[in-house]
């Protein structure tokens, strides 16, 4: 009887903890998703000539994901498959605005990004200021990276 007890409470517990590792992965690509989103729209801006308003979300967008990756501890196939989804989500937004489909729709994702990755912020905000050092680098050289690509295209 202590036996059958024992296994179910461990399926229990593997249960639950799944669960939360998979909410948790959700948290990340949901805010990858967002960084892509408002990168991508300050992408818009650098194409129309306002390299500043570029930084300035792109700094925003990678200091509210970066602080979810670095509290969170996630496996390293979780981090390639959120940056597959920034990265995605950039050129949606860029597509949206070569195309001329950058609808009201859209505008209200980009908006809804905005505060989400806003709303990350406060609730990282000792992870930032504890971790900026170690990803400042990171975050320079992505910004960077992405501006020579949006120069040669």
């Amino acid at each position: 009887m202590k036996i059958i007890k024992f296994v179910t409470t461990f399926f229990f517990v593997l249960s639950f903890l799944s669960s939360f590792a998979k909410a948790q992965t959700e948290r990340l690509d949901n805010l990858a998703a967002c960084a892509g989103v408002v990168i991508g729209n300050g992408a818009v801006d650098f194409y129309l000539g306002d390299e500043q308003s570029f930084d300035v979300a792109a700094n925003i967008a990678y200091s509210a994901y970066l602080s979810e990756v670095f509290f969170g501890g996630y496996q390293q196939n979780d981090l390639q498959v959120a940056d597959q989804i920034l990265g995605g989500n950039v050129d949606k937004i860029i597509v949206a605005h070569n195309s001329e489909n950058f609808t009201a729709e859209v505008y209200e994702e980009v908006v809804g990004c905005y505060r989400a990755l806003a709303k990350q912020l406060m609730e990282g905000a000792e992870t930032i200021i504890n971790n900026q050092s170690k990803w400042n680098e990171l975050k320079n050289t992505s910004i960077e990276t992405i501006k020579r690509m949006l120069r040669a295209g």
